[in-house]
């Protein structure tokens, strides 16, 4: 299936000579070609790396430890249905995430080629270590790259108060499950504290802070893509998958076991890791907008594969985005009725 974003690239012919290089199936090197490329490999030129897939440069951003590079989202087309007029779009030299602070769209630098060039994971990786020398970045490590200068432990949250009872009704959830999840407040903005925790420890790494037409994580640089919200204690036979914190907290409120959120509609390769260690079955709950399907059928024809049985979440008996947006009775039913995925297309 072609992948269902279509981002800038290369021309045919390039594109031709990639594909005219790939390494047979048979190929001895397969093992170490698979080992490095889920090793998140980074090119030693990454400006030249993003020229090549037809992203254009129009600035560098320089920090201490790092460059990013911005450009114009290759992505925002397919995933909004308008170009990326105000650049948002930028990739980091050290670590090669990029990310969009518009539609959202984010990964690692292979997840740029394989969207790209539609090329597998192992053809991403030997399109990049054609281009030269690279380098690899693990991102699995228990420890977030965040501002040295920031040090967050529990006391930190001293700051904050368990929820209203008026804000947990607007939310549809309960107070006791904002407790089960550690769901705070924060009195001055009005705003719900999310924590952000170490997958395997359950150690503090910060927050997410969220209102209305407001999200701010804290420390800066916090690598949530490495951990999921959810009970990280938790494992079972199925899994559901959501976008929002908050919608987990919600479901827990329903009665609806192992509810994790990925803090958006992009899902990295760590945070599918975690899923895929704690369950036999997934549900599929992104929201119900063009970047939640996008991501949700990605997540499909990538995981699927891999052993991994999933089902979507049943949105055709409502208007709703999300799950928290639903009534208790559509929510359960949502749920109830999750449905395979070749009833997607409709």
């Amino acid at each position: 299936m072609r992948h269902p974003r279509s981002i800038s690239s290369p021309s045919r012919g390039s594109r031709r000579s990639s594909r005219r290089r790939k390494l047979s199936p048979t190929s001895p090197t397969d093992f170490w070609d698979s080992l490095a490329a889920f090793a998140n490999p980074v090119p030693h030129d990454l400006p030249a790396a993003m020229r090549a897939l037809g992203i254009d440069l129009l600035r560098e951003l320089s920090k201490p430890d790092s460059t990013e590079y911005l450009a114009r989202c290759p992505a925002h087309l397919s995933l909004t249905g308008k170009r990326d007029r105000r650049p948002s779009f930028s990739v980091n030299s050290s670590t090669g995430l990029f990310h969009c602070f518009s539609c959202g769209y984010a990964g690692p630098f292979i997840q740029l080629v394989e969207d790209g060039l539609g090329f597998n994971r192992i053809e991403a990786f030997q399109w990049i270590a054609r281009l030269g020398v690279y380098r690899t970045v693990e991102d699995t490590g228990p420890t977030p790259a965040v501002d040295d200068a920031v040090r967050v432990t529990e006391a930190s949250l001293a700051l904050f108060t368990p929820p209203p009872q008026r804000a947990c009704e607007r939310r549809r959830v309960s107070p006791e499950a904002c407790q089960h999840f550690g769901v705070l407040w924060n009195t001055e903005t009005r705003h719900w504290i999310l924590p952000i925790r170490d997958p395997l420890t359950g150690e503090l790494w910060g927050w997410q802070e969220k209102g209305r037409k407001f999200f701010l994580n804290y420390p800066t640089g916090i690598r949530k893509s490495l951990t999921l919200f959810g009970d990280l204690t938790w494992s079972g036979d199925s899994a559901l998958l959501l976008e929002s914190p908050l919608d987990v907290v919600r479901a827990y409120t329903l009665g609806i076991p192992g509810a994790f959120s990925s803090f958006g509609a992009h899902v990295s390769e760590a945070q599918m890791r975690l899923l895929k260690s704690r369950c036999r079955n997934l549900i599929l709950g992104l929201d119900n907008d063009s970047a939640g399907r996008t991501s949700r059928d990605k997540i499909h024809d990538r995981w699927r594969p891999r052993g991994l049985p999933m089902k979507y979440l049943e949105y055709s008996h409502t208007t709703a985005k999300d799950l928290g947006d639903m009534s208790d009775t559509d929510a359960l039913s949502a749920y109830g009725n999750a449905h395979h995925p070749w009833r997607r297309r409709r």
